[in-house]
């Protein structure tokens, strides 16, 4: 299954399939107005981030954390990291020290991307004294992903797509501590073939893909640090179905007209 062998597989996809068609949409919280993002234009965002992150020393095998709420922002963060053959550390957003030094327990992240000042003071608190603590924290609300993709120039750019193609099939894609808080344990790696198998199944089990199926209604997805919520985004993009972002999600996923 080519989804579940490369997960960027369904981005390269919908958007040479459907450049123009609404990937991504959700409300601007500053100007109270609906935004939104085409295939095309989410691929271009994937990109130029993967190719910051690659031109900042991204290799194979590093851990990306990523501490920011639903948005958009987040699944292209997650889209880019996997282009880069890196691994996603999912990180719950605005919780305390102790939350943040679980999620990071064993993973040793080369980059920590967070929504707000604040939350760099939390990650930076619960790293302070690891013997390998991130090497750059980029933080959103400061303009964050414009500095790392001015690290890129055009032909770095135009290297991310071969190079996921041929690096994301023998790489992790994710590192899941599990849905319970309370979990101590080592985060546990999860390949490309775990994560798409997962969200195609998922996926099927909600009607949200399966065989034959064609573009549908949007999906709403959050939290998106929890594992199920994550895999809902990959079975939305597998299934070309484009993805709602809010700030007041009621359950871990929900189907939207």
């Amino acid at each position: 299954m080519e989804h579940a062998r490369n997960l960027l597989a369904a981005l390269w996809r919908a958007a040479d399939h459907w450049p123009e068609r609404m990937a991504a949409h959700w409300q601007d919280p500053a100007g109270h107005v609906e935004r939104s993002l085409t295939w095309r234009e989410l691929e271009d965002r994937v990109v130029a981030v993967a190719a910051g992150l690659m031109a900042g020393g991204v290799l194979p095998g590093d851990r990306i954390g990523v501490m920011v709420r639903p948005c958009v922002e987040w699944t292209v963060l997650d889209l880019a990291v996997l282009a880069a053959g890196a691994a996603t550390v999912p990180m719950p957003p605005g919780q305390g020290v102790a939350a943040c030094h679980r999620a990071l327990r064993g993973t040793a992240p080369r980059m920590v991307f967070v929504e707000s000042g604040g939350d760099a003071m939390t990650v930076a608190r619960a790293t302070g004294g690891a013997a390998d603590p991130p090497q750059e924290m980029f933080v959103l609300r400061e303009g964050g992903l414009q500095v790392l993709t001015s690290w890129a120039v055009s032909r770095d750019r135009d290297a991310v797509r071969p190079y996921a193609e041929r690096v994301t099939t023998s790489t992790v894609a994710l590192f899941d501590r599990g849905a319970a808080a309370e979990t101590h344990g080592p985060a546990r790696p999860m390949t490309h073939g775990e994560v798409g198998r997962a969200a195609v199944r998922l996926g099927a089990l909600l009607g949200v893909s399966g065989p034959g199926r064609t573009p549908g209604p949007a999906v709403t997805v959050g939290p998106l640090h929890r594992l199920l919520p994550h895999l809902m985004q990959f079975a939305a993009l597998e299934a070309g179905r484009s993805l709602a972002f809010s700030r007041r999600v009621a359950r871990p996923y929900a189907a939207a007209g």
